[in-house]
């Protein structure tokens, strides 16, 4: 008895270790990591082609993790979408806006109190070289337009439900970025920062801010309010946002599909994809300092080793963001074009610190992304898998004259991303149709829907159409309607409730008439 204990236990212990083993069904095509690459580095990847909206790889997509500075998408969008005017409007830098970043070592273009920048200004150094203050500003900003009257209220404030906005209070954070500083080299170039508009954006005693701010938490503002509810209106089900910059707050979060769809909806923006994809900004002179340059964070952009010898340039590069924490690791959202198609790359989680906690200066995130870059554009391609008319199946015809199904053809293109030694016979096919159509019908009427399957995976949906008119016989029809009539159920019920009742009533009859036979024999033998 004990020897078939351990047999069994030994057993399951065998089929749990196969169960593990076994590959899982992935979202996109498989890759085989490069041996001398050492990668993934990160923890959660998608690639997406842009042209198709399809993913081409994906690594844990949906895994909620901290975003670092890669935040600073959803505060561009905010701050475009509600600062009028944002390329001309003048914001003056408040002093007690920007002693909230005291202490958090965080990356800034050291703004200095009552400078004045444009709105566009603080976009570029928002996204170029990452600058916290940058955020800042232009939250505030939006904040006092609310506050004056200027915007409507959010939905939290209207008591709304479904905003977005969590009520949790924070526990604290790091507040640690690992992102350099701006560039600071300087040039006497005096380019004239042009303004129509010029509003104190930051004034003492501002109404949302005060000097015991936690930096990392402000759930409680107007401008934090909007960026949840932008998530919740992009779809992003697994975001969730409690400042503009991007420290460190447990509460502050992001998973790789979300933080791709903000991208995408942001690169529809003006000016988005401009600032996003400059390696150097030239910020004009200011009233408070001469013209200055500073450096993207992005490395994909520079080709030249650092002082590591590492070398991240990739040429087709054109953006986007990057983020890092201690508590995030390095975080990109990356695009490259070429050959007429797009890509972009959100890489999450590449480590920077060892084990025994010491820096690790090796940006996973870049070489990943610059890796599955390569990849798909070499291997990848859009390919026609149904052209519109192709025959795509057939379903049966009814009432129609010699002529018993109807051949359906497809009513749109579809195109999907395949590997380019994919044949288009490789596509499966599967016919959504109902049982059977009845005549007429027009040709290019739809009948149902065709979905077309690679590997497993649903590439298109497309609709099917009839591939010609047919019109209706009226012999046929009335023969079909009287065999349906005769034939339906509850036609044969009724016919045999008739039956038996005509059956009864003969019966009924026959004894009456026997029993009236009787009453006259009765009748003779008593007259007798």
């Amino acid at each position: 008895m004990k020897r078939k204990r351990i047999t069994a236990i030994f057993l399951a212990v065998c089929l749990l270790l196969t169960t593990a083993a076994l590959p899982v069904s992935a979202e996109g095509f498989p890759y085989t990591w490069e041996k001398d690459g050492g990668g993934p580095h990160c923890e959660s990847l998608l690639l997406v082609n842009l042209d198709t909206d399809s993913v081409a790889y994906a690594q844990n997509p949906d895994e909620k993790r901290p975003m670092a500075s890669l935040t600073k998408i959803m505060t561009f969008i905010v701050a475009y979408e509600n600062i009028p005017d944002i390329e001309n409007t003048v914001i003056t830098a408040s002093e007690a806006v920007l002693d909230e970043l005291e202490g958090t070592y965080s990356s800034t273009a050291d703004i200095m109190a009552g400078e004045k920048l444009t709105g566009l200004q603080l976009l570029y150094l928002l996204m170029v070289p990452s600058a916290n203050d940058a955020a800042l500003l232009l939250a505030n900003y939006v904040n006092e337009l609310h506050a004056a009257g200027a915007l409507p209220s959010s939905s939290a404030e209207s008591g709304e439900e479904g905003s977005g906005v969590d009520s949790a209070q924070p526990d604290g954070g790091s507040g640690e970025t690992g992102e350099n500083a701006a560039g600071t080299e300087n040039s006497d170039s005096g380019l004239e920062a042009g303004s129509e508009e010029d509003t104190n954006a930051g004034g003492e005693g501002a109404a949302e801010w005060d000097s015991g701010q936690d930096p990392t938490d402000y759930s409680n503002t107007y401008f934090v309010q909007l960026m949840n509810e932008k998530a919740e209106e992009l779809g992003c089900e697994n975001t969730h946002f409690m400042n503009p910059h991007g420290l460190y707050h447990p509460d502050h979060y992001a998973t790789a599909r979300d933080l791709y769809r903000i991208t995408r909806y942001a690169l529809g923006l003006p000016n988005f994809a401009q600032i996003t994809g400059t390696p150097a900004y030239d910020l004009a002179a200011t009233n408070m300092r001469e013209e200055q340059t500073f450096y993207s964070t992005n490395k994909m952009f520079n080709n030249y080793e650092d002082n590591d010898g590492n070398n991240y340039f990739y040429t087709y590069t054109t953006g986007i963001k990057t983020g890092s924490l201690n508590e995030a690791g390095y975080c990109i959202v990356s695009s490259a074009t070429a050959d007429g198609y797009t890509y972009i790359c959100v890489a999450m989680g590449s480590p920077m610190l060892d084990s025994e906690g010491n820096d690790i200066d090796y940006h996973g995130e870049m070489a990943d992304s610059r890796e599955l870059f390569r990849w798909a554009l070499l291997n990848l391609e859009k390919k026609t898998v149904a052209a519109q008319g192709d025959l795509l199946g057939e379903v049966k015809l009814e009432y129609a004259y010699r002529k018993d199904t109807l051949q359906l053809v497809a009513g749109d293109n579809a195109s999907a991303l395949l590997p380019k030694a994919v044949n288009k016979s490789s596509v499966t096919i599967q016919c959504n149709v109902p049982e059977s159509v009845q005549a007429p019908i027009k040709k290019g009427e739809q009948v149902g829907t065709a979905t077309l399957s690679y590997a497993d995976e649903v590439i298109a949906t497309i609709p099917l159409v009839a591939s010609e008119s047919v019109e209706r016989s009226p012999v046929i029809t009335i023969f079909t309607q009287g065999k349906s009539l005769f034939t339906a159920p509850w036609f044969l019920i009724v016919m045999a409730v008739i039956l038996v009742l005509v059956v009864v009533y003969i019966i009924l009859m026959l004894l009456y008439r026997k029993k009236q036979k009787q009453l006259r024999r009765v009748k003779r033998f008593r007259d007798m």
